[in-house]
């Protein structure tokens, strides 16, 4: 019975996500306007024994959301539902993009502590796969989250907080939609705030030879290496910055970011400097264009992990050109973060979306698993059982949370299940 008629149910509509690698028609689809409408889009999908996942603005580039059941659409379940401008905490619907919020929070005096450079994928799909900005005191957007309701999957709505449900939320935090239907998330924001944003670039040499002192000297700081003197335009990166490099390949376009409270004087422009709130500064443009892995290293392995990288790409893979993307992430205490437990340094290698990528990224997989990095889980990544038994130290604790929520495995796919069952 593939197409079942129910107030929620619709015919499955066919579903791509941004970069079009996977697209899929599930039996059903939902298009949902209340919470209730979720718990009884689960109701029907227990009743015909059809899994289910759900989906933001569809920004991951693994097969996360295909489903062969039912497919639940969160783009217009984006409302703002409730603030709290004493507490700072800010309660959204799921399909809300992080940029829609982080332009909300500013008209309510507020801002999003920290968040990644690009803004259209939902707030929800950016926290349940741990995305990051940088800074060597900022985690990843997943400590944000503070409070969640869920639809199970006996179509019973639960509510968790970070206060109430202390390991279960830890886990909960970066489940990839394992747990449940996120129906609503609580945030944790801040009193808003402008940044001062320096570009420039530099040799390499300059870039690492100064890191640590950078790191410590900036909230943020990141940079992306270059490996040839394209690289910078296909990824959009600003031209006309500082240059003090003495090449034009194997270099550096590095940023830094500096909060500043909003009721301070604009500073005077330099060459390579942007000044706005959080909400501007943080976004940057990407044409979905490349295929991208992300893995995070422990912080004190970095150098030696880009150093292999860096000669992966000068020495084999001299016709990839795509800049290699470098930023610290403090760690936290979630089960599936990249972060768990350690300070980690990500590392973003992509290539264009044509199959000779494959063997190169590969490559690159194999050098990050000798450091024992973990991947973003909105990138591709060659994860199995036995890599993520020795990666993560609740892994078995993760899977035992998830079959007693879920014991039939109602959200999961072929990919989940095959890391997760």
């Amino acid at each position: 019975m593939r197409h079942a008629k129910t107030d929620v149910l619709e015919p499955g509509k066919l579903w791509w996500n941004w970069f079009g690698e996977h697209y899929f028609v599930p039996a059903n689809t939902v298009l949902p306007r209340s919470e209730e409408d979720v718990r009884q889009a689960v109701l029907a999908a227990a009743r015909l024994g059809l899994p289910v996942r759900s989906s933001g603005r569809g920004h991951a580039n693994t097969a996360a959301v295909p489903t062969p059941g039912v497919h639940i659409d969160f783009r217009a379940f984006n409302e703002v539902l409730s603030v709290d401008r004493e507490l700072m905490r800010v309660t959204v619907q799921p399909g809300i993009s992080v940029g829609e919020l982080s332009r909300y929070l500013r008209t309510q005096g507020m801002s999003l502590n920290n968040q990644g450079d690009i803004d259209t994928q939902s707030v929800c799909g950016a926290i349940m796969t741990a995305t990051h900005g940088a800074g060597i005191t900022l985690p990843c957007m997943s400590m944000q989250m503070i409070a969640a309701r869920i639809v199970t999957a006996d179509g019973s709505l639960l509510d968790l907080s970070a206060e109430a449900d202390g390991e279960l939320f830890k886990a909960f935090r970066a489940s990839i939609g394992m747990f449940g239907v996120v129906v609503s998330i609580t945030l944790q924001a801040v009193a808003s705030y402008n940044l001062l944003k320096r570009s420039w670039n530099a040799d390499i040499e300059d870039c690492l030879g100064g890191l640590h002192q950078r790191l410590q000297d900036n909230r943020t700081f990141w940079f992306f290496w270059l490996p040839r003197r394209e690289s910078a335009d296909l990824f959009v990166l600003p031209s006309g910055v500082p240059n003090l490099a003495s090449r034009d390949h194997d270099i550096c376009h590095m940023r830094s970011y500096n909060a500043v409270p909003v009721d301070q004087a604009v500073p005077e422009p330099e060459p390579g400097s942007q000044f706005d709130h959080s909400s501007v500064i943080f976004p940057n443009l990407y044409e979905p264009n490349f295929r991208e892995i992300e893995y995070a290293v422990p912080f004190e392995d970095f150098e030696a992990t880009f150093d292999e990288v860096r000669h992966l790409f000068l020495d084999k893979h001299k016709d990839f050109t795509f800049p290699v993307e470098c930023r610290p992430v403090k760690a936290d205490d979630s089960y599936l973060s990249a972060y768990a437990e350690r300070d980690g340094y990500a590392l973003s290698v992509s290539g264009p979306m044509e199959p000779p990528t494959w063997a190169m990224l590969r490559d690159v997989d194999a050098i990050f698993d000798r450091h024992g990095g973990r991947p973003h889980w909105g990138k591709h990544h060659f994860m199995t059982p036995a890599r993520l038994e020795k990666l993560y130290p609740r892994y078995d604790a993760f899977k035992k949370m998830r079959r007693e929520l879920d014991p039939a495995g109602m959200f999961l796919n072929d990919h989940l299940r095959a890391l997760f069952a």
